[in-house]
């Protein structure tokens, strides 16, 4: 376990194989894929990397795909890796196809989960609203938090997800709880998070993998990919929704390991 000069990464897997880097969505963390991690683990140096305002990593007063895309280079750059492989949920999809277009050369394989280059209507709002009015000041639990959460969400799988960014720190001496992503940098960067990222043509191979109950990915997205990656693959997990590594991990797991060997 590492940290680089700009983010908390996780090693996992042998020093000798092919890296793969692994980018999480919003308010999500690393960690969020540690058990499909193992498995690429076994044939794969992989890279779990938290982004800049989430998890571990340091906080920044901008977040953009231009600085996550710098971020990832220096990454690779301080561990001496010339190439790549990547796979990207969501906001992480959006920083591996800017990536791409950066600096192709340091790319070997692309996979885009549940992610589309186009721009997406903010709809985050209520969730910001929701984690920065909660309750978690110094004699709060857990439990009341989550409540919170519950009541304004009513979602138990979201509001599960974001209560692992929930955690007690020391500060000023005293035991505090607090969230790990940088919640106001982030609000206010939600239009750049959903924007449009540009794509030109490429020969990098790139599997754009989507959950059928979602509605993040359709046809035109599908065809957009095709016109400008020139060795381009899609999958559907028909029962699967946004967080498609979470809902169908063996699928999801079969589908992106035989692309990775190809």
């Amino acid at each position: 376990m590492t940290t680089s000069e700009t983010l908390f990464v996780k090693e996992l897997g042998p020093e000798d194989g092919p890296v793969l880097v692994i980018l999480h969505g919003l308010l999500g963390t690393g960690d969020n894929w540690q058990s499909l991690a193992k498995s690429y683990a076994q044939n794969h140096r992989v890279l779990l990397m938290d982004a800049r305002n989430h998890g571990r990593s340091p906080h920044h007063p901008e977040h953009s795909y231009l600085k996550m895309a710098s971020d990832l280079l220096s990454v690779l750059d301080n561990r001496g890796v010339a190439q790549a492989s990547l796979i990207g949920h969501s906001m992480g999809g959006k920083t591996v196809l800017e990536f791409a277009r950066l600096y192709p050369n340091r790319c070997r394989r692309l996979i885009v989960a549940d992610m589309a280059a186009r721009r997406y209507p903010i709809h985050h709002h209520s969730i910001f609203e929701a984690l920065r009015s909660a309750p978690i000041h110094d004699e709060t639990t857990r439990e009341r938090v989550q409540q919170h959460l519950m009541t304004h969400l009513r979602d138990p799988a979201v509001v599960g997800f974001l209560m692992k960014g929930l955690r007690r720190q020391i500060h000023a001496g005293e035991n505090q709880w607090s969230w790990r992503p940088n919640l106001p940098v982030l609000q206010d960067a939600l239009p750049e998070i959903v924007r449009q990222v540009d794509l030109e043509i490429s020969t990098l191979p790139l599997l754009a993998i989507f959950g059928g109950s979602s509605d993040y990915v359709s046809e035109s997205d599908l065809s957009e990919f095709e016109a400008h990656f020139l060795q381009f693959e899609s999958h559907c997990i028909p029962d699967a929704g946004h967080w498609i590594h979470v809902e169908a991990p063996d699928a999801f797991l079969e589908v992106t390991t035989s692309f990775l060997a190809g």
